[in-house]
């Protein structure tokens, strides 16, 4: 039986072919934000007007820049976003302020009881593969091509191309994780600081993905919102507590 020969170049095409893949997440992410209402007016009083100000980003250098490729990846960078962080979250809480009914939503400061402003503090995700993932699908697919080898050298040709195939077609357990952090601050129409919390959204996720996959779009969609939602409602159970309280403690003018 014929062989077809191996070009020389190829046991070092693939590996970085590979590493070109697991760099082909360059279309821009976007933050597909689920509906979700919720009922959480307040009990015997008007909802209050409520201006949202400015959302200030102070994530860390290592969510704004991303990291990684491979092992540890921190994603999605500012670059990434098809319009920034503070944006994203500026319009997710909208969404769901106006989804839960708590506060009414003005459009100016003058019209509003209260402004509220909000810190991003942590807005990412993270994928997490092991070193072992990578041996044991290149082992796999090295063996595949050694197998089918007509001789020593062809089979050290074929096992070390078909090692390369191994570690980019087959799927992994990868670890997934999102986190969303928030500080809201909460002022009068004095501009006075009448109330802040800051909560913490996270969703951990396992799945089974090639070692050299990039699903950013899908796990950001999956996951990241999810945390948003998470960090959301807490921060607005505390806030639902204050605004109720501070309801019934202000006389009604008749």
């Amino acid at each position: 039986m014929r062989r077809l020969p191996i070009p020389a170049a190829t046991p070092f095409a693939l590996p970085a072919l590979a590493f070109a893949l697991s760099g082909c997440a360059s279309q821009k992410m976007a933050f597909l934000y689920p509906n979700e209402r919720v009922d959480m007016a307040l009990l015997g009083t008007r909802a209050p007007a409520l201006y949202i100000d400015t959302v200030t980003d102070l994530r860390p250098s290592v969510q704004r820049q991303g990291q990684g490729h491979f092992l540890h990846i921190t994603f999605p960078k500012d670059a990434a976003w098809e319009v920034p962080a503070t944006r994203i979250y500026a319009d997710a809480l909208a969404q769901d302020l106006d989804q839960t009914g708590l506060v009414e939503l003005v459009p100016l400061p003058s019209q509003a009881d209260y402004l509220l402003s909000a810190d991003l503090l942590s807005f990412t995700c993270e994928l997490q593969r092991t070193a072992m993932s990578y041996l044991l699908t290149g082992l796999i697919g090295g063996a595949v091509g050694f197998a089918f080898g007509d001789d020593a050298s062809h089979r050290a040709k074929l096992a070390v191309a078909t090692a390369a195939v191994g570690m980019m077609a087959i799927p992994v357990p990868t670890n997934h994780r999102a986190e969303a952090e928030v500080r809201l601050t909460l002022r009068d129409r004095a501009g006075e600081v009448v109330w802040q919390r800051a909560c913490l959204g996270e969703v951990a996720d396992r799945s089974y993905i090639t070692p050299t996959a990039r699903p950013d779009q899908e796990l950001v969609t999956r996951n990241l919102t999810r945390a948003t939602k998470r960090a959301n409602a807490c921060l607005f159970g505390q806030l639902r507590q204050f605004l109720q309280e501070r309801a019934e403690a202000t006389p009604t003018a008749d």
